[in-house]
């Protein structure tokens, strides 16, 4: 696997396609996740993380710096998405529904039904939010970037960014019927 590494990304720039097929590889999760996380539709993620990747390709020699590759590619998959919704928008196609389509005459054991449902409820929750809410939770939780990274891609400072991802978890926790997590008192330790 090829690291995405300063001189990996150098090398992709400056149009080697072997490096830039290793950078294809080792992005393309986190570009989908991006891409999903704001169309939240599979087939409209897959084509805007290979529109992204054409994009980047064809646009390389506009990024000066190596080490901001990874911001610079979720820029363009986000932008690529809020293009296509608003394309969406004025072409005044009707709302489609973004519920995962379920075998429901498929039988499953409690334990994966439960999961299943937490997952369809997760997922249906994660919909309701605005995209930035989405695309933030979605890069810190489900790809694990850190806030440097994010507040790049997303174009938000550290404090910024925060107070997205606090307003996205607690929105979520409200969805969800989540408790908040603060401690419980424990009789045990004599806490009132």
């Amino acid at each position: 696997m090829i690291s995405t590494d300063s001189d990996t990304i150098a090398a992709a720039l400056a149009g080697d396609r072997s490096a830039f097929e290793g950078l294809i590889r080792e992005n393309a999760l986190r570009v989908y996740a991006v891409a999903y996380a704001v169309m939240q539709d599979r087939e409209e993620a897959e084509d805007v993380t290979q529109e992204t990747f054409l994009r980047a390709f064809r646009d390389r020699r506009k990024l000066r710096e190596p080490e901001r590759f990874v911001a610079w590619i979720s820029t363009i998959a986000r932008n690529l998405c809020l293009d296509r919704l608003r394309k969406r928008k004025h072409a005044s196609l009707p709302e489609e529904n973004f519920a995962e389509a379920r075998d429901e005459s498929a039988p499953a054991p409690d334990g994966a039904l439960a999961a299943a449902e937490q997952s369809r409820e997760m997922h249906a929750a994660l919909a309701t939010l605005p995209e930035r809410h989405r695309t933030a939770l979605t890069l810190r939780y489900l790809e694990g970037l850190d806030y440097r990274a994010i507040g790049e891609a997303m174009d938000l400072s550290d404090g910024a960014l925060r107070g997205v991802l606090g307003r996205a978890l607690a929105t979520m926790r409200d969805r969800l019927r989540l408790p908040d997590f603060a401690p419980t008192p424990n009789p045990a330790r004599g806490n009132p």
